[in-house]
């Protein structure tokens, strides 16, 4: 048996998910999600490949998985290697397709094919499978996410599918068939789509599927532009009218060269969930034989077709914006062939000829795989009475509990059981069960809410009654407190109202206390004087007394020139003698006398002095006194300053004391009115809590 499983395509980023569901709502086969836990996780054996989850998820939850890294490693070590671009291409960069080509050579790329000419020779397949074994219907093949949808949901439908190659595998196969100067070359295809990746293992050709989403990554990171490159041209022969085959209907627009009555029996579908629910139900269309006049179903997963692939940049792009592009390439396509030949018919026969050199029967040749084991192992189709247990689980009883809504993200509460039978979802992500569940929740909230209250009743009756005392006594003792606020405010104001008599008192003091120093300073510098006064006068007293010796020394030395006067008087005689002892006599006796009063007034003098000595000891003793009496008055002075300035301090803290308890005595006022209101409070919360009894 061959391998069944499939290459994942698409990752999920854990961290960026929000369980929102939005991937399920856009996922054509629903059962590859499981939303059962805290982020939508998949299963890649399920999964298509589609990208519609990548292109839904606002969070980049979901990305696409290419082989772009290790193309461009490949390229970076030298490996040989030829591209094959497909015809989405004529959208992408502006629409310069040959540029591009310049691009890849540039990277080194060593040649590049047209997958367009692997179209036309598609449709040649296709032409040769209808002739040789004319089939009542054939499912074109190009979609990689419709084949395998096809293999693993709707396997009934494989023997309806083309059995030839895509597009893509016609032009490797024919590189490698019809281009031996490329033998060993790995073979890259720059696509739109993640899903060829699939498509590539299944028929084992193909080394790399590198998306242009990639490319346009790449290019916007080195900052690189297709524009500033020369065009190059493909290595094989144009195509023709198959540069279509990425928009919708251009796989029968090219058969058309064939058949011109080809879109008369062919069913053109494309996007989600239309195509799928088409294929769905298509097996019960083909046993009916309801499909007539239908034998062709040209199906593309993606509503844009290729030029819309999930690895593309068009999706948000208006559709003729985009579809122009290779409506201008097919009329430049047709019209190269045309211009060489005289008609249509010649020109489409000079075509012919030429595919035929590159076509060989059975070298395209496609087979399937029926994959359905893939979603048997994982999903489980569940019978009548397990889906009937899981819709009483979520409440659904009634038909109007089907509600249907997609807001699960299935399409309906059918699938919505399956899923939680298959553990892929839950219950809670139900909207119906949700409201169930909170109407039940709701009553037993109430239920618990109702019990609480009656249990708590009582208790909280008697605590709040306890409060209403405590509030009634806290209110007394506020009044009480404010009432001693008041008088100690009161006691506050008159001790202040003292020391500011005392400040005052003390200004007046200080300005007595500078008249003091002022007087003292005075008196001291006076004693100065005085004492400097004394001091002259003791040294006049001592001239004096020196004087008064000499007074005396020339009273000695008169009275001795007194004597010898007499005694030559007496040896005078008397005439002459006797006068002249007289006058000897006087000057005897005013010696004497003057010897006498200078001791007397040397006497006095001396006395004086004494005094004058004494006075000026008292004089250097009160000088002394003085400085005393001033440095003290300096003393006072300050001391005086400093308890001026601490009065003056404890008046300032004794007025911040009275408006700290104004301010007091306004807190407990408003303090009082609180407890007031609070006690009111207390009685009204009684109130209503007595009430709560007679709530229904």
């Amino acid at each position: 048996m061959r391998e069944t499983a499939l290459k994942p395509v698409i990752r999920l980023i854990k961290e960026n998910c929000v369980n929102c569901h939005k991937c399920i709502m856009v996922c054509p086969v629903k059962m590859c999600n499981n939303g059962s836990g805290s982020t939508v996780e998949f299963n890649s054996d399920l999964c298509l490949g589609c990208g519609e989850c990548i292109h839904a998820c606002d969070h980049k939850a979901r990305v696409g998985i290419d082989d772009f890294e290790p193309f461009m490693q490949a390229l970076k070590e030298g490996t040989n290697i030829a591209a094959i671009v497909a015809p989405a291409i004529a959208t992408m960069f502006g629409g310069e397709y040959l540029k591009f080509n310049g691009y890849l050579k540039k990277i080194g790329i060593k040649a590049v094919f047209d997958v367009s000419f692997g179209a036309e020779l598609t449709i040649k397949s296709y032409v040769a499978y209808r002739k040789k074994k004319n089939p009542s219907l054939i499912i074109a093949q190009p979609c990689p996410c419709l084949v395998s949808f096809i293999e693993i949901y709707r396997p009934e439908l494989i023997p309806y599918l083309a059995p030839a190659d895509s597009p893509m595998v016609h032009i490797m196969k024919m590189i490698k068939r019809y281009y031996p100067q490329y033998a060993g070359y790995k073979i890259a295809a720059i696509s739109p789509c993640y899903a060829k990746r699939r498509e590539f293992d299944a028929v084992g050709i193909g080394d790399y599927n590198v998306t242009f989403k990639s490319i346009l990554n790449h290019l916007e990171r080195t900052k690189d532009r297709i524009s500033q490159y020369e065009p190059v041209p493909y290595e094989n022969p144009a195509a023709e009218r198959a540069v279509l085959f990425s928009t919708p209907g251009g796989l029968m627009r090219t058969l058309e060269r064939y058949d011109s009555r080809a879109s008369s029996h062919t069913r053109k579908i494309e996007g989600n969930p239309e195509v799928y629910h088409y294929l769905a139900h298509l097996e019960k269309a083909i046993k009916s034989k309801s499909l007539s006049p239908y034998n062709l179903v040209d199906c593309l997963n993606c509503k844009m077709g290729c030029n819309g692939g999930p690895a593309t940049s068009n999706r948000k792009r208006q559709i003729d914006e985009v579809e122009v592009k290779v409506e201008n390439r097919h009329v430049a396509a047709r019209n190269h062939y045309r211009k060489k030949h005289r008609s249509e018919q010649a020109a489409n026969r000079k075509l012919e000829k030429l595919l035929d050199d590159y076509w060989q029967e059975g070298l395209y040749d496609r087979t399937y795989v029926n994959r359905s084991e893939l979603f048997k192992r994982n999903v489980t189709i569940p019978s009548a009475k397990e889906l009937q247990a899981v819709y009483v689980q979520m409440y659904k009883k009634e038909e109007r509990d089907f509600l249907n809504c997609a807001a699960c993200g299935y399409d309906n509460c059918e699938q919505m059981a399956v899923a939680i039978i298959n553990g892929l979802n839950r219950p809670e992500n139900c909207r119906h069960f949700l409201e169930i569940e909170k109407d039940l929740l709701n009553r037993r909230h109430k239920e618990e809410i109702d019990k609480t209250i009656n249990m708590v009743y009582g208790h909280t009756i008697g605590e709040m009654n306890k409060s209403i005392q405590g509030i009634g006594s806290l209110t007394q003792l506020i009044n009480e407190t404010a009432a001693a606020i008041l008088k100690s405010s009161a006691v506050v104001e008159a001790m202040v109202e003292n020391v500011r008599s005392i400040y005052n008192t003390l200004e007046h003091n200080a300005e007595n206390v500078l008249k003091l120093s002022t007087s003292s300073l005075e008196g001291k510098n006076r004693i100065a004087k005085i004492g400097e006064l004394i001091n002259d006068v003791s040294a006049q007293s001592d001239a004096l007394i020196q004087a008064c010796k000499v007074i005396s020394d020339i009273a000695d030395e008169t009275n001795i020139l007194g004597m010898n006067a007499a005694i030559e008087a007496a040896h005078a005689g008397d005439t002459i003698g006797k006068g002249f002892a007289v006058v000897a006599g006087e000057i005897r006796h005013l010696a004497d006398n003057s010897g006498h009063q200078a001791g007397e007034i040397e006497k006095s003098l001396k006395s004086i002095k004494q005094l004058i000595d004494i006075s000026s000891g008292s004089s250097v003793q009160a000088q002394s006194q003085f400085d005393t009496i001033v440095s003290l008055v300096g003393s006072v002075k300050d001391e005086e300053l400093r308890i001026r300035n601490a009065v003056e301090t404890q008046n300032n803290g004794g007025q911040q004391i009275i408006q700290s308890l104004n301010e007091v005595n306004t807190l407990i006022l408003q303090i009082k009115a609180e407890s007031t209101a609070l006690l009111e409070s207390g009685k009204a919360v009684l109130n209503n809590i007595s009430s709560l009894k007679n709530i229904p």
